[in-house]
């Protein structure tokens, strides 16, 4: 999973390989089920974004047409004068784009149909309609909260807030009714468990 700190040191072209993400075109959105009733979505929220693609690529030029329409700051990191949802039209920000969201609809109805659990991974915090689990990151600071959709929404906090020489590193253990999130942290461990049953995606 991307995020821009990744993309302000390297090219897709270089950083996907690094990462084993499979892409031929520098996308950076998959799926994979490590057991039967799981399947976990990582998206791209960088897919439409002025950061991590060339200057002339189209999803860097439509993140830049976003941005001066809806950001009205010369410095487009800036917030200032921009309220509620509107903050998020800043250019260390992105966003999933249209063949991007058609590729999760289908993702997502596959899901259905072998009744698996669906954990969305993205490195934005998103507003979704459809999924048991979001694990996000972007904030720096960790975060917890179940939406009116009873999503659970865990934000984990940036391996790069860690000093020198400490360890930030978290792994899922997966079981057919749940699945735990252990995050270590430098002294501290984290564990973050979800029971729910299964919830049918309709996108």
């Amino acid at each position: 999973m991307i995020g821009n700190h990744c993309l302000y040191n390297l090219p897709r072209e270089k950083l996907l390989p690094l990462l084993n993400i499979p892409s031929a075109d520098g996308r950076a959105y998959y799926d994979f089920s490590p057991i039967q009733e799981f399947r976990f979505v990582v998206l791209d929220g960088y897919d439409i974004s002025a950061i991590g693609w060339p200057a002339d690529h189209p999803n860097a030029l439509e993140a830049l047409n976003v941005l001066r329409e809806k950001n009205p700051n010369s410095n487009k990191n800036s917030p200032d004068g921009l309220i509620g949802l509107g903050r998020r039209f800043l250019m260390f920000n992105g966003a999933v784009g249209k063949e991007q969201m058609e590729w999760l609809h289908y993702v997502l109805q596959d899901a259905t149909k072998l009744n698996q659990k669906v954990v969305i991974c993205c490195h934005l915090p998103l507003d979704p309609q459809c999924l048991q689990v979001c694990l996000a990151g972007h904030t720096h600071k960790d975060g917890y909260s179940v939406d009116s959709y009873g999503v659970h929404h865990r934000v984990l906090e940036a391996a790069l807030e860690c000093p020198p020489g400490t360890n930030a590193f978290g792994y899922v253990d997966l079981f057919p009714d749940r699945l735990l999130l252990t995050a270590q942290i430098d002294w501290r461990v984290k564990w973050f468990s979800v029971v729910r049953q299964t919830k049918r995606c309709q996108f």
